[in-house]
């Protein structure tokens, strides 16, 4: 018998080096391993790069994903540094630079994402930051301290973390953003007006409903220029208006690729050799009967767990409902669900305070949920939404019904 090729992962990621540690440790695969990153650095989490890494409150160290050890120690090869530049699935051979080529039997992409670039003029001035990965997390940290004035394009989650790092470093920040209240697209008018209400109190000059005509200067950032006409004075800019999906190798080798790497609800693409994973895929999520690209730390795992389970030949569906954290200003919030047109949003609690809680409603059912400072709440929020049924709005909103009681209550056989 032909000895196995193995599995080839691109993308030393979250999701990748999630796939490769259960392969190995779920699933007992004991074929070559080998994971291909472009950076130099062992795989990381990305959530504290606009957090505590940002701020200096976490090392290095702290953002690995697995133990340094693991890779040798479960003989997983790494190809740091090492791109892949061409992917040949039907001769099931993958590029790395010019040179180098391996041998798979099935592959993995986990080729992220990569921040969306703005388009005005002064955009490649000095002092325009993006952040995406940890040597960008380590140059706009060293910026933040030396900077007077931070403009912030884009009031999405990130923009938002960024603008409260910089106010706990002292700095000056205004956040600009063309839709009515930061990260509208999730929570909407209402709940994003609280959102913006924290972010006044702490100090950012918040100019939603507008956005950025230019950033001015003469060799570095001196000012921003809004639609709306108005100076701002910034000696660094923050663009977090959005990622796109890194599908390039995807669809060179053929793939079917639309707004992501499209898959299965396996995570299987186009093609019997390959899967997709984590942020660059899309795949048919059998909850929403539609295919998803969920960007966030919860799918990675969710994804290079189920991805590790295909390959190795038992196959798991991922239909888990998203979730996400962040951190701003002291305070958790947690978002579990989609982002979905929905006809009602239910309270509980003290808006902002610890505890708050909102719901999302599509015909009485709910369909996402956010809370604040709630210990432990985000599991129980997770089943209610899973579980997809019509809930008592008066429940919803009253703080003395406990979370787990909301879940629908399953008959004893």
């Amino acid at each position: 018998m032909a000895a196995d090729p193995g599995v080839v992962i691109i993308g030393a990621s979250l999701a990748g080096a999630q796939a490769a540690r259960a392969l190995r440790l779920d699933h007992c695969y004991d074929g070559p391993i080998t994971l291909v990153g472009d950076e130099n650095h062992l795989p990381y989490q990305r959530p504290a790069l606009s957090k505590g890494y940002l701020l200096g409150t976490i090392e290095p160290g702290e953002l690995d994903v697995l133990e340094p050890r693991f890779y040798a120690d479960q003989d997983v090869t790494l190809a740091l540094g090492a791109p892949a530049t061409a992917l040949d699935l039907d001769a099931r051979r993958v590029r790395l630079g010019r040179n180098v080529e391996l041998a798979f039997g099935q592959v993995l992409i986990a080729t992220g994402a990569r921040p969306r670039r703005l388009r005005v003029p002064g955009a490649d001035l000095d002092g325009v930051h993006y952040l995406r990965d940890r040597d960008d997390s380590e140059r706009l940290g060293a910026a933040l301290r030396a900077a007077s004035d931070v403009v912030v394009i884009g009031a999405g989650w990130l923009g938002c973390e960024v603008a409260a790092a910089a106010r706990a470093l002292g700095v000056r920040t205004t956040v600009v953003d063309p839709l009515p209240a930061p990260l509208y697209h999730v929570l909407g008018d209402r709940i994003g007006g609280l959102l913006a209400r924290r972010h006044l109190d702490h100090g950012v000059n918040l100019l939603t409903g507008d956005g950025v005509e230019a950033v001015l200067g003469t060799r570095s950032v001196e000012a921003v220029r809004t639609v709306a006409g108005r100076r701002v004075p910034a000696d660094l800019v923050v663009v977090g208006v959005g990622v796109t999906p890194n599908t390039e190798l995807a669809e060179a080798a053929g793939l079917r690729v639309d707004g992501g790497v499209l898959t299965d609800g396996h995570l299987r693409t186009s093609h019997p050799a390959a899967l997709a994973a984590g942020d660059v895929a899309r795949h048919r999520h059998p909850r929403y009967l539609k295919p998803v690209r969920i960007e966030h730390w919860d799918n990675a795992v969710v994804h290079g767990t189920a991805a590790a389970a295909t390959l190795a030949g038992r196959p798991t569906v991922v239909d888990h409902v998203p979730y996400f954290f962040s951190t701003q200003y002291g305070s958790t919030l947690e978002y579990v669900g989609l982002p979905a047109t929905s006809d009602r949003v239910v309270t509980r609690g003290v808006p902002g305070e610890p505890g708050f809680t909102a719901f999302w409603l599509d015909r009485g059912i709910p369909v996402a949920a956010l809370t604040v400072d709630n210990p432990g709440a985000a599991g129980h929020l997770r089943g209610l939404v899973a579980a997809g049924h019509s809930a008592d709005p008066r429940r919803l909103a009253d703080p003395d019904v406990p979370m787990a009681d909301l879940l629908p209550r399953v008959p004893a056989s």
